[in-house]
């Protein structure tokens, strides 16, 4: 009895041990909120503005397909004004840079020909009835008034400046198909100087005759009429020794043409 007494006591008094253990353990600290930092909250709030901007740019853009888009391009096909008359890109025919006198010389169609024979007119004094070489393999009939200026020798194989497109003409007779050009100026006593024209020696029978830096017309007349010649005779003068046509000087692809012998202002036909 006195053992089992003993035991119990034993067994009371490793409990009261225990509890007094469990007493002595400091309580767990309490459970804190989570806070969710700034930053990470900044993140979501600018996760919802992309999302709502995505939102309101797709919507921009279906508005956008709804609208007819502007023809940028629409003012480029009307001409453009630029200071000076001038015109810009995709503009309409351009303006004409010539002067109406070199218009009414583009008409002309004058050339280089080599006079191939000569022979008297076989009823007037002053003429002569000339085969010239108008082109290679053209030959055409020219009735000159040249029979008192220049000896038939000096004319005949001799390169001269002829214009092919006027109304061919009877002379006394004779049909004339072209006009060989001369400078002619009158004297004190009446009479009158003549020189023929000299295109370059190294011209080319049938090369074009046009003024300097203007080059040769595309489209002279098919027959020049008498009222665009007579525009044109009184602007061809003798300057400097040179056939000058509006103070410009003809010219062929081989050089200038001369008038030599005849003072400045002398006339041209």
């Amino acid at each position: 009895m006195a053992q089992t007494v003993s035991a119990l006591d034993e067994a009371i008094a490793h409990l009261d041990s225990l509890i007094a253990k469990l007493q002595s353990v400091p309580p767990p600290p309490p459970t804190t909120a989570v806070i969710v930092p700034p930053v990470v909250q900044g993140r979501r709030d600018t996760a919802k503005v992309e999302s709502q901007e995505s939102i309101d740019t797709a919507a921009a853009a279906a508005d956008v397909e709804k609208k007819p888009i502007p023809d940028i391009f629409k003012d480029r096909k009307k001409p453009l004004k630029l200071p000076g008359g001038g015109a810009g890109v995709a503009a309409g025919p351009p303006l004409s840079s010539k002067s109406e006198h070199s218009e009414n010389f583009d008409k002309a169609l004058i050339q280089v020909g080599l006079v191939l024979s000569v022979s008297d007119h076989p009823i007037s004094e002053k003429l002569y009835v000339c085969k010239v070489e108008v082109a290679p393999g053209e030959t055409r009939q020219v009735v000159a008034g040249l029979k008192k200026f220049v000896h038939e020798h000096e004319l005949e194989r001799r390169k001269v400046c002829v214009i092919l497109n006027l109304k061919p003409a009877k002379l006394a007779g004779q049909v004339s198909e072209a006009m060989i050009l001369a400078g002619s100026v009158p004297t004190p006593d009446g009479s009158e100087i003549v020189k023929v024209l000299e295109p370059p020696l190294e011209a080319s029978i049938g090369d074009r005759i046009f003024l300097e830096n203007e080059g040769p017309s595309f489209s002279p007349a098919k027959q020049l009429s008498s009222k665009i010649w007579e525009k044109i005779v009184p602007l061809l003068i003798v300057k400097d020794g040179l056939a000058t046509f509006n103070d410009l000087p003809l010219v062929t692809s081989a050089g200038v043409v001369k008038v030599p012998g005849l003072p400045d202002g002398a006339g041209i036909h």
